[in-house]
């Protein structure tokens, strides 16, 4: 196996070991809301935890990782990740355990911002939008993963199985990554943010990322309890939400690869579509419902194909955006974005149906990727460079690592 391939195989076994957590815990939600004693918006307050945890250390990772590179940041964020999870198993506190997601929230910052950032500085511009298209895969693989495993562990040995053997493998996975993962680190990596938030077009950028995100916390928190109110089963529900991360999975790829077409010219286009996509297919989710499973279930798919399909995208335009020497804060903003609203939407979309009822998670998610899409193609007509200039300064960063010294 060459370097590459290793990086991108541990970036992927990395992340979709965190999103075992962080995506797929809402598969245990029951357990859980009955070992903490909460309600639907009691545990979408917790299941933010990890989101927040990890919003409030993307940034910061992504300073850290351009100025000592992403081994390091990977190493001490693997540890506290596993430190966290395994303290949330040893409490039935809501506090407590909240409290402890948040912290393995922190370490797993490390993993989504070095992993990007080793992809970025170690593939060419025309097959980065397919390799961060598998990295990215990753979590919803995680998802799916979490979806199985993390009930089996459940049935087992009880939520504490559950959660000590999510933390096993978020720690390990995250040290074997760190010993591939590359040690470049910015020549001139300045201080704080180093401006990332005026290069032109990253605030609409964010902005796309902000709606789109909250319609994927909305979607992944509430799929089980939304589609069993419209008529579903329980098992059918759990096929459709292992259905929802699968498909996702598959759409980063997908999605990554349209992004490299016409040498990275279609990356603000293929934005456009995830929204598109996702705003029709949360508008017609009622009335599959209605129909029953066997129109549901295809319909679960293509809504997993727009709402989850962009972030990979988002993250690849965030870092040629910034270049070679700020990509780790651009990458730790567009992820803290992600991470955090989407974790916040989780349980102001739990107060929503908690006075309206679960339909309206569909009209949530309409809304909001309507209006992100509107944002994205209006980037189509005000790209602060062209597509060559933004991949210019990786494409001589990459030749000049690749030079022989003198």
């Amino acid at each position: 196996m060459t370097r590459q391939r290793r990086i991108l195989f541990l970036a992927v076994a990395s992340q979709a070991a965190f999103s075992m957590i962080s995506f797929g815990l809402p598969a245990i939600g029951s357990d859980i809301r009955s070992a903490l004693h909460v309600g639907p918006a009691g545990f979408g307050a917790v299941f933010a935890a990890v989101g927040v945890g990890s919003a409030a250390a993307l940034v910061p990772a992504g300073m850290l990782v351009d100025r000592f590179s992403a081994r390091p940041v990977l190493i001490a964020g693997g540890l506290l990740n596993l430190i966290g999870l395994a303290a949330s198993a040893l409490t039935t506190d809501a506090v407590a355990f909240g409290a402890a997601l948040f912290v393995a929230g922190i370490g797993g910052a490390a993993v989504p911002v070095a992993g990007m950032t080793s992809l970025l500085r170690e593939f060419p511009p025309q097959r980065r939008g397919v390799v961060l298209g598998w990295r990215q895969l990753g979590v919803p693989l995680g998802g799916a993963l979490g979806s199985l495993l993390l009930p089996a562990l459940a049935s087992a040995g009880g939520l504490r199985l559950a959660m000590l053997g999510a933390a096993l493998a978020a720690g390990v996975t995250a040290i074997l990554f760190s010993t591939v993962a590359g040690g470049d680190r910015a020549q001139s990596p300045g201080r704080g943010l180093g401006g990332v938030l005026s290069i032109p077009g990253m605030r609409p950028l964010l902005a796309v990322g902000l709606l789109y995100v909250w319609a994927l916390g909305s979607v992944l928190t509430y799929y089980i309890p939304a589609v069993r109110h419209g008529g579903m089963s329980a098992v059918a529900a759990t096929v459709g939400f292992t259905l929802l991360n699968v498909t996702a999975a598959g759409s980063r790829v997908v999605w990554g690869r349209r992004a490299d077409r016409d040498g990275g010219a279609r990356r603000v286009h293929v934005l456009c579509g995830t929204g598109l996509l996702a705003t029709a297919m949360a508008l017609l989710m009622p009335a599959a419902l209605a129909a029953g499973t066997w129109a549901a279930l295809p319909l679960t798919a293509l809504l997993a194909f727009g709402v989850f399909g962009f972030n990979g995208v988002l993250y690849l335009v965030a870092g040629e955006l910034a270049g070679p020497e700020r990509a780790g804060r651009a990458v730790g903003v567009a992820s803290t974005v992600v991470f955090g609203w989407g974790s916040l939407a989780a349980p102001i979309a739990g107060l929503a149906l908690e006075h309206t009822g679960y339909p309206v998670i569909w009209a949530i998610s309409a809304v909001t990727t309507a209006g992100g899409a509107a944002i994205a193609v209006s980037m189509l007509h005000s790209t602060p460079q062209p597509p060559g200039r933004i991949l210019g300064a990786w494409a001589r960063a990459a030749s000049n690592r690749a030079a022989p010294p003198g």
